[in-house]
C-alpha cells in the first residue's frame, strides 16, 4: 500500500478498546505521523476525559449524544475545531460518540 492509496475500514472492523480513563473507549481508524490520527471515541454518560491540549489542533464531529467540551455544549451533528495549543476537557451528558482527528496527537495535562 502506498501513501497515495485510500484507507478503507468497514464498520465491522471497528473495535472498541477501553482507555485508562473510566468510561472512555476508543476505536482507532487511522494512525498519522507521530502521535496524530483519527478515531472514534465513546464516552459513557457522566464520564469525563481529562484536561488535554492539541499541539496540531483537533477536529471533532459529534456522531451521537451530548457533551460539554471545555465551556461549549455540543450535541449530535455539531462540529468543533480546536486550534493548536487549545486546552479543554470533555464531560459526557449522555453516552456520546465523537469522530476526532488530531494531526499532532494530544497531551493529557492532569
Amino acid at each position: 500500500m502506498s501513501a497515495a492509496d485510500p484507507l478503507h475500514r468497514r464498520a465491522a472492523a471497528h473495535r472498541w478498546r477501553p482507555t485508562e480513563h473510566a468510561g472512555v473507549e476508543v476505536a482507532g481508524l487511522r494512525r498519522g505521523e507521530g502521535n496524530g490520527g483519527a478515531a472514534l471515541v465513546k464516552v459513557a454518560a457522566g464520564a469525563r476525559f481529562p484536561l488535554h491540549d492539541h499541539p496540531g489542533g483537533e477536529e471533532v464531529y459529534v456522531v451521537s449524544g451530548r457533551a460539554r467540551i471545555g465551556n461549549l455544549e455540543v450535541e449530535a451533528g455539531d462540529y468543533l475545531w480546536t486550534p493548536p495549543g487549545g486546552v479543554h476537557d470533555l464531560q459526557a451528558r449522555d453516552e456520546t460518540v465523537i469522530f476526532v482527528t488530531t494531526p499532532g496527537g494530544i497531551r493529557v495535562l492532569e
